[in-house]
């Protein structure tokens, strides 16, 4: 039999089959050589992507079903057949989403029968948030520069397992474009000249909160992305001395992984949730008393809609006037119009709407098999009908969908109010080690936890929404 490359065709199923059926049938061509096999292996995934379509028909007529009853009860109206319909629309989805593994299941097989697999080991949630990388090679075979080589930087990216989309090259520009902040690209090469590491590193200057760098601005993930210890520990090297030429306080680095001899912080964890294949299994984990509170909000005529930048404004106008509710300035709108334009294939919008007005909007960035949610907001006042739930119970069904294996609910503070709705998701924390090259020997503290700003936050969520939104973004661009 022939040895061929790491193979995974359930996940390759999983992750691409609604969104790039030819690359699927691609692996299936490289993978299994037989000619017979290969054709009952295309025949199967042709079964799974009807049963897909049928399955998303099903599912969209059981909503349409279910946002009738509400409105059904309240007006006193017999109901029963409604429920009966919703009920019988579930069994058949159970039953296409039973058909599916099974066709599936015939493909690995098909798979494994025709050649020797080595099988791909199953990650951890936090693989992409931190991966241990082996202390091989001396800093003195290393050499690091800043460089402006996209090309070589993406390729190293695109080859590394525990990238993030934070270290993506496209970030760089597009800080620059919305910021006006200096962007540093640091490349660790051999002597040979092969890529060994990068790190992302951008420079803040302004007269209220100093001079700095950090790596990645605005975002929680973005340290050194490397092949060795070795490489990490001279990009680390290389960027702090770079800091101090440029006048920075400090330095800070935004991983996962503890490491020594550097300065940290570990006030926040990110929350992850590993998903299951379908949506039915998700719904029996969330558990009795969670599926309650999305029903419950179901019922208040709201509903949800997912797409890119068409859903732009019902976005800024929940997220800006949340950020003011917690007083915090926001970013400007075209930041997030460049993210949606940049990143087309990894960003989309959740919104969730009552008679026709944004009552909780979602900002969602997906990168290899994790979908990450940077910025969520509500309306508060209008907090108990429950929109919030809706919109992370919509988007982890989109999340299931679009083929993810984790979701990522971002970062919180231990045993906070967010990270107590975060956890009843069933998300797991992972702890984040923030490390730090300082000038005076102080860890800094420019978040809203530092007392300083008690009252200047105070202040700010007593300025009406239409002038934080001119004012903010002015401010929001310095906060990292």
């Amino acid at each position: 039999m022939q040895e061929v490359a790491v193979f995974d065709i359930k996940a390759e199923i999983k992750k691409n089959l609604r969104k790039d059926p030819q690359s699927v049938a691609a692996a299936l061509q490289k993978h299994v050589p037989d000619s017979d096999k290969l054709r009952a292996a295309n025949e199967k995934l042709d079964q799974i992507q009807q049963f897909l379509q049928e399955q998303s028909d099903k599912d969209n007529q059981r909503k349409s079903l279910s946002r009738e009853i509400g409105p059904a009860k309240r007006n006193n109206l017999d109901c029963q057949e409604l429920i009966t319909q919703v009920s019988e629309l579930s069994t058949q989805i159970k039953a296409i989403e039973a058909k599916r593994n099974i066709a599936i299941e015939e493909i690995e097989a098909l798979v494994a029968s025709g050649s020797t697999i080595t099988q791909k080991a199953k990650l951890s949630p936090c693989h992409f948030i931190g991966t241990s990388v082996p202390a091989i090679a001396s800093e003195n075979d290393l050499s690091v520069a800043v460089e402006d080589n996209t090309k070589d930087w993406q390729e190293f990216v695109d080859s590394c397992e525990h990238a993030t989309v934070y270290h993506d090259a496209r970030w760089h520009a597009l800080i620059q474009r919305n910021f006006a902040h200096l962007t540093y690209a640091i490349v660790c090469r051999s002597k040979g000249g092969t890529v060994e590491g990068v790190l992302p590193l951008t420079h803040m200057s302004s007269r209220i909160f100093g001079s700095f760098s950090i790596s990645v601005p605005y975002f929680n993930y973005g340290g050194p992305l490397a092949t060795s210890l070795a490489a990490e520990e001279k990009l680390m090297q290389f960027a702090a001395e770079l800091s101090e030429n440029v006048g920075c306080s400090h330095m800070e680095i935004r991983e996962t992984s503890l490491r020594e001899n550097w300065p940290s912080s570990q006030k926040k964890v990110s929350m992850v949730l590993t998903l299951p294949d379908n949506d039915a299994t998700l719904d029996n984990q969330l558990g009795s008393k969670l599926r309650a509170q999305v029903k419950r909000a179901g019922s208040h005529n709201m509903n949800t809609v997912t797409g890119s930048s068409e859903l732009l404004n019902d976005f800024y106008e929940v997220y800006s006037r949340n950020m003011r509710d917690l007083g915090t300035p926001a970013y400007g709108k075209s930041f997030f119009a460049d993210i949606l334009t940049t990143f087309s294939k990894e960003s989309f919008i959740t919104v969730v709407r009552k008679e026709g007005k944004p009552m909780a909007a979602g900002f969602l960035i997906g990168f290899n098999d994790k979908l990450e949610i940077p910025w969520a907001s509500s309306v508060r006042k209008h907090n108990h009908l429950g929109a919030n739930m809706l919109l992370y119970r919509t988007i982890l069904t989109e999340a299931i969908a679009r083929g993810f294996e984790f979701f990522d609910f971002g970062r919180s503070t231990k045993d906070a109010n967010t990270y107590r709705f975060k956890k009843q998701w069933g998300a797991q924390e992972y702890p984040l080690s923030w490390h730090y090259w300082t000038s005076n020997n102080e860890l800094p503290e420019i978040n809203p936890d530092n007392p300083k700003y008690k009252l200047v936050i105070a202040v700010w969520k007593r300025i009406p929404v239409i002038i934080t939104r001119i004012i903010g973004p002015l401010i929001a661009r310095n906060l990292p």
